[in-house]
């Protein structure tokens, strides 16, 4: 499964999301897990597409 993680700090309980996930990056065979930062201020152009097409090309979207 791929799963595209955006970093983003907008819930309390990233914790608890984070354990989940590590969970899932145990098994690399199942899952393919990709992070995109959108924290940063002023990200480009070309980043946001990057981050467009990991999500469209992810069957899971998790925002932490």
């Amino acid at each position: 499964m791929r799963i595209a993680v955006l970093e983003t700090d907008l819930f309390p309980d990233k914790g608890t999301l984070e354990g989940a996930l590590a969970v899932l990056e145990q098994a690399p065979e199942a899952h393919q897990l990709f992070r995109h930062d959108l924290r940063r201020p002023k990200l480009t152009e070309h980043e946001w597409d990057v981050v467009l097409d990991a999500i469209l090309a992810s069957d899971v979207v998790v925002t932490v």
